[in-house]
Parts: C-alpha cells; structure tokens; sequence
C-alpha cells in the first residue's frame, strides 16, 4: 500500500500519495468555503501506481517538461540528444518523468504540505534535477507551488506544469481565453500557431464541442472556469509561466482535463526550428523555473 498524506482545512480535504509520482489522489472543497463540500477530481486509485500506464485520475506534476517531444530527441548546443521513447506515444516522449519516480514527503502540517523529488540522469531524461511541490489548503482552495531547478553541470531545457483530471459532464459549461491556437497532428505533436477559432476559446461559459478533443492553446491569461457536476464552479488563476493551456477530453467523456504548462507540446524542437512563442526554458547549472497556481470552489450562482 502507498502511503496516503491528508491535509484538512475546514471540511476540505485534500490527498496526497507521494510514492506514486508526487499524486494529488483526491480533492474536496468548500464553495466559498461554506457549505456542502465538492469533489473536484476523477478519483485516482491510491492503493495501485503503474509508472509507465498510470490510472487516469487525481492530478499529477508535469516536470521537467510536459507532452510530447518528437521521436525522442532533442538538439542541445549543437548536439542531438536521444531520450527514451514512451511506450504510450512511441516513437515520441510523453510527460517527462517526475511523475512516474517515487517523492518524499519534506514536512507536512495540518493543512500544508511539501512533496521533494531529486531525480537523477536517466535514459528517460540524461540531466539531473530537482522539484519541489508546495501544497496549501484552505476550505475553499488549494494552491500548488511548482520548482525546477537544473541539478547537474549542463544547461537543461525545462517546462513544467499539472495534469489534473476533473469530474465532467459533457454538457458542463467552461470559460477559457487564449490569443493563439496550436493544431495537433495526429500523432498529438503541435504544428505553428494561429488565431484561434470561435469553437477553440470560451470567453463566455459554454460547452466544449461534441466528443472527445485535445486542444493547445498559446497566450493563455491565465484564468479558466470549469463547471462541475453538482454545478459549483471551480476557477483556475496560474502564474504568467503558465502561459499555454490544454484542454484534453477523451472519447468516452468520463473526464476533463485542463493542464496549464509552460510550454507547447513538442515546443523544445518547434524552437530549435525558429517558431515563435512556444514557451520553452533552458536552465542553467543551479538555476530554477518555477510558479504556481489555484484551485478555488464557487457557488452555483458565482
């Protein structure tokens, strides 16, 4: 059994499985913090980690990079690096892996609590770093604080952000703004931007388009609005590192998932190829990225 850490503020509750990937399992808020309280994510199964073909729940930390990067390489000052490619996305890398290594709980209080990972050079990423997940409870929100900082002697590119899987209704009603429109191939690899379409943003709140769907988005502000089940409303507001949003729906409709990331998925190589406005860091020896963000639980009629 993987050790479970709660934090409790209120009648929130928030839960926490460090062995499994630095995982948020489960999520109750307030709204407004008073009243009933509400679950936030799809449940995440505590009790079993799979680091390779991970159940599809709770919210999990994209570090040190997030979605895809194509055929597993990368060129870094002059130089191709070959990384190992996800069985899942194949030929390609899927989601760095700090959420498929065991994190240590650093402190832990009743509402507060710091998960720590120090990932050493692997085939799956050939630089060592470190992350710190900072976690703060109150009855109506949680707040997540993200670090990475580049632990060995090279210059390291670098982007982070969170996975989170949200209870859904297909007809749920959503705000999201954003400037720019990355479209997918196939394959789920970003091509070059461009503005994006009336059915692509939600300005207002409205459903998504019918089905299943993942969209990136570039110049995000920032701020999304989600309508759960029980129709509370959950708000979003990330740190301006977090300029690019995806917004992921699977064909089955079971879940929502809405990632605010640093950077556009295969941005590391769109980049090297001169596109604009991707998003991607490099960190230099002993140097960090890092922001954070806010889950906050509103009335029906906020």
């Amino acid at each position: 059994m993987n050790e479970v850490v709660e934090l409790q503020a209120g009648q929130a509750r928030a839960r926490l499985v460090p062995a499994a990937g630095g995982r948020i399992s489960a999520l109750r808020l307030e709204p407004d913090g008073a009243g009933v309280a509400v679950d936030v994510l799809h449940p995440y199964p505590e009790d079993f980690f799979d680091p390779l073909h991970w159940a599809k729940g709770g919210i999990y930390p994209l570090m040190p990079y997030s979605n895809r990067i194509a055929q597993a390489k990368l060129r870094v000052d002059g130089q191709q690096v070959v990384l190992e490619p996800h069985p899942d996305a194949a030929p390609h890398t899927l989601h760095g892996n700090a959420h498929a290594l065991p994190w240590m709980l650093e402190s832990h209080d009743g509402a507060s609590a710091v998960m720590v990972l120090d990932a050493a050079a692997s085939p799956a990423w050939p630089w060592r770093y470190q992350a710190r997940m900072g976690l703060q409870l109150t009855p109506s929100a949680l707040r997540v604080s993200l670090v990475l900082r580049n632990a060995g002697q090279r210059r390291m590119p670098a982007g982070m952000g969170l996975h989170p899987y949200f209870r859904h209704r297909p007809e749920a009603r959503l705000v999201y703004r954003a400037s720019a429109f990355w479209p997918p191939t196939p394959e789920f690899l970003a091509q070059s931007a461009r503005a994006p379409l009336a059915q692509e943003v939600r300005p207002l709140a409205q459903p998504l388009r019918e089905g299943g769907m993942t969209d990136y988005l570039g110049g995000w502000d920032g701020h999304a609005r989600i309508e759960l089940p029980e129709g509370a409303l959950l708000d979003i507001d990330a740190d301006p590192v977090f300029g690019h949003l995806v917004v992921h729906r699977p064909d089955h409709l079971a879940y929502l998932c809405l990632e605010p990331v640093s950077h556009v998925a295969d941005g590391f190589n769109l980049a090297a190829q001169g596109v604009a406005d991707t998003g991607t860091r490099w960190l230099a020896s002993g140097e960090s990225l890092q922001g954070g963000m806010v889950f906050t639980l509103r009335g029906a009629g906020a």
